[in-house]
């Protein structure tokens, strides 16, 4: 029966069926919920938009099928759903509201999600970017780690469990068969998830722990960047054993701008071995946020003293240049050691400068990036000009903006990337940068759908940082 006309049935009013009058629910919902669209059909039942009369939000209801909801034990892994759910407040994690049962009928509302799941973005995109794929990790990351932290295992992490907001926001959905880690509601011979996105040890009815959820994502993730499962087969079965013995191809023989790191980190989630997987979701984030996966995080304190002392010995040549026409340099200037006693002293006007920018100033941030990228060959480092002017185009600074807009774009600094030169090229425009009109009005012709999409999601998040 199509999930319309069940809905129909279930909540409109009905004849009294011949075991008995059946309870007026249509009546009881009306009074409280007006039925605004169909969401989708589940395992579990039907999805609804509705409109609470009481407080006049939007709210999601899952009902649960009639059959389910006379069935006991049904009934009680329904009810799992809610405690376990409620343990978990996070941004990434849908929140539920409330559980509700009527004779032969019960029901949950949650938080309404604008947006779609990400199996219908993918159906529909076929994949992602990286730099998406990257930031919808990050997302899901944290709303595990919050509910490990709470001792809960989502246990049937999928891309139908993993909705995309329209304001960028990734929200996991459905901890219905979640079990809270050591408890006994789970023996060895029971079977809980869906077979193209079970963990090894899931598969054989062994222990699972976070460590479990993590395999989940690295096949999600793999999905986003190639396009593909990492697993196929004609039956689930075939699909169990492969993930029991084969090893999958590499992300990049399938999407070659695959970044190196984002590869070893989908490969480390999809180990057969749990304990060489990542630990926790908080070390897979650290991985993220840190090419190549394996540094420690070093404080940002730190991490600004050493690029300062590091920066003033390389800015003084740059500014001897900035400073003096090319011919007044003596030639042994150029490559004396750092430590020639007859290397002049380090301006203070540009001690100055560098303290400014250290201090958040982000005309100061702009002139030092612009050293670091128009100075001597020998001298120019382009990755640092572009940690410089990004920080000074996060500032305001409608010239980083335009300067960070044109790195991106011609792929200095970093990797090219023209979602970012296009949401950068916005931004100085808004500030006021003329200059950035004309190549913003051509990367928006020349950008998919898709990428536009994701422009606008990575300029809202922007905004909502500053």
């Amino acid at each position: 029966m199509e999930p319309f006309d069940f809905k129909t049935q279930v909540l409109s009013p009905a004849p009294a069926a011949e075991s008995g009058a059946a309870p007026d629910i249509a009546g009881v919902l009306a009074t409280r919920y007006e039925l605004l669209d169909n969401l989708g059909e589940g395992g579990m039942g039907l999805v609804y938009r509705v409109r609470d009369r009481e407080t006049n939000e939007i709210l999601a209801l899952k009902l649960l099928r009639p059959e389910i909801a006379r069935d006991p034990a049904m009934m009680e892994r329904f009810k799992d759903e809610i405690r376990l759910a409620r343990r978990i407040t996070h941004k990434n994690v849908s929140r539920i509201y409330d559980f509700n049962r009527v004779d032969g009928l019960a029901y949950i509302t949650m938080e309404y999600v604008d947006g779609e799941s990400l199996r219908a973005y993918l159906v529909r995109a076929g994949k992602m970017i990286p730099e998406r794929v990257i930031d919808l990790a990050r997302q899901i990351a944290s709303g595990l780690g919050e509910a490990h932290a709470r001792g809960v295992i989502h246990r049937d992490l999928k891309p139908e469990n993993v909705m995309l907001a329209r304001d960028g926001m990734v929200k996991l959905m459905d901890f219905g068969i979640a079990r809270a880690l050591g408890g006994n509601t789970t023996t060895t011979q029971t079977v809980i998830g869906t077979p193209g996105y079970m963990a090894p040890e899931q598969s054989l009815g062994k222990a699972v722990d976070q460590r479990t959820d993590l395999y989940a994502l690295g096949l999600i993730l793999y999905e986003c960047l190639t396009g593909r499962r990492a697993f196929s087969g004609a039956t689930p079965v075939e699909v169990a054993l492969k993930q029991l013995k084969e090893r999958p191809l590499p992300p990049r023989k399938f999407m070659a701008s695959t970044p190196a790191h984002l590869e070893a980190i989908v490969l480390r989630c999809l180990e057969k071995e749990p304990v060489r997987r990542f630990a926790s979701a908080a070390e897979l984030q650290r991985a993220l946020t840190q090419p190549g996966g394996a540094s420690r995080r070093v404080p940002r304190w730190r991490k600004a003293m050493v690029i300062s002392m590091l920066g003033l010995l390389a800015i003084f040549f740059l500014y001897k240049v900035v400073q003096q026409p090319r011919s007044a340099v003596p030639a042994q200037a150029a490559t004396a050691p750092i430590d020639s006693p007859d290397q002049p002293q380090i301006p203070p006007e540009l001690i100055k400068l560098y303290e400014a920018a250290n201090q958040g100033d982000a005309k100061a941030q702009e002139r030092i990036g612009r050293l670091y990228i128009e100075g001597p060959e020998r001298r120019r480092d382009e990755r640092k000009a572009f940690f410089w002017t990004r920080r000074a185009a996060l500032g305001g600074d409608r010239d980083a903006q335009y300067t960070l807009a044109r790195m991106y774009e011609s792929g200095r600094g970093g990797v090219r990337n023209l979602v970012g030169a296009y949401v950068w090229y916005q931004i100085a425009l808004a500030s006021g940068h003329e200059s950035a009109r004309t190549p913003f009005e051509r990367l928006k012709r020349e950008l998919s759908s898709e990428e536009l999409a994701e422009a606008e999601a990575q300029l809202h998040r922007l905004r909502r940082k500053q």
